[in-house]
């Protein structure tokens, strides 16, 4: 039932209605080209942790890649789509593990699903639970100590920074952060938790997003030169459309929005009582020379809310900083 309903859904918000009478007004489709038109597989565009081998990080964090870095703009491998990042994966810290201190060339996002634990920089120490953001910029000397019982579970991103990258780890609790995005695409109410000024590139912004049950966010395309990249972060199934296909999202799946100017993405949370939770990450094509700076590192999320309530200050951004506590 929830497939035939979810294509009535789609229907009406993507192909309008078509009657048998000619003297109806059947409008126009908002993606008339379908995934076979395009030559787009959207498969490749879509990667699960689970079905991904265990590699190894830092020594002892255990990773299921899935996305990786490629061409998203001619034929390859699947899940090799990133333009800008080298790596998209799970990264887990196992009981009673610590990683040892490492200084990598990379820069690093960690999002910590669950578990407890502690992030280090041989100084200070930074609690890590769940929704806690740490931002580790390249050659910054780091470890990962878990004493608890329980597994430590994040997502991490791996990248070369395109722009000059801050100098300290970065650490930022989102449940302190204020809604900064209400009815974007709809539907998305969006924690801002990393931007340009945190270091990041002009154009490229991490972001928690949540989806309410019985909804739909609206389906909308985007250009070569951006990478907008979606994981699921919480338990359960959704279900994403992708051009002119649907496809299941579990939890620990990530998927980047095919750059075709023509495939339409959306999620849809088809539960009556189970809210969605995702990490978006975005960034866009550098800026043609001369060009002026594009907002907030606006990545194409939609219109500015309206409502005065919904905060987008730089002081509340700043006031989630966790401060690192001196090693003993």
């Amino acid at each position: 039932m929830q497939l035939f309903t979810l294509a009535a859904i789609v229907s009406s918000v993507v192909c309008p209605i078509v009657d048998a009478q000619p003297a109806i007004d059947r409008g126009a489709a908002s993606n008339p080209k379908s995934n076979q038109d395009l030559g787009v597989d959207i498969d490749r565009f879509i990667g699960r942790a689970s079905d991904s081998p265990t590699h190894l990080s830092h020594g002892l964090l255990l990773t299921h890649s899935m996305l990786r870095a490629g061409d998203p703009n001619h034929p390859g491998n699947h899940g090799a789509v990133l333009e800008y990042y080298k790596d998209i994966s799970t990264a887990t810290l196992l009981p009673r593990n610590h990683t040892p201190m490492v200084k990598v060339p990379e820069q690093f996002l960690f999002y910590v699903q669950s578990g407890e634990g502690r992030l280090e920089d041989g100084e200070r120490y930074w609690d890590l639970r769940e929704n806690i953001a740490a931002l580790v910029p390249p050659n910054a000397s780091h470890r990962f100590v878990n004493d608890s019982d329980k597994p430590l579970n994040m997502i991490m991103i791996t990248w070369t920074p395109a722009a000059a990258p801050r100098p300290d780890i970065l650490v930022r609790d989102i449940n302190l952060l204020p809604w900064c995005e209400e009815a974007v695409h709809w539907n998305n109410t969006s924690k801002c938790v990393f931007n340009a000024p945190d270091g990041l590139f002009q154009s490229e912004r991490m972001l928690l997003v949540m989806l309410q049950p019985r909804a739909m966010s609206q389906p909308h395309s985007h250009p070569p030169g951006m990478n907008e990249i979606w994981v699921k972060v919480t338990p359960g199934t959704t279900t994403i459309l992708m051009g002119s296909e649907l496809r299941e999202m579990p939890q620990n799946t990530a998927y980047m929005v095919p750059p075709t100017n023509e495939t339409e993405h959306a999620n849809l949370n088809l539960t009556t009582d189970h809210v969605d939770w995702y990490l978006y990450w975005a960034r866009g094509a550098p800026p043609a020379p001369g060009s002026p700076p594009t907002a907030n590192g606006n990545t194409g999320r939609g219109a500015r809310p309206s409502n005065p309530n919904v905060v987008r200050d730089r002081a509340s951004s700043e006031a989630a900083n966790i401060a690192g506590k001196p090693l003993k």
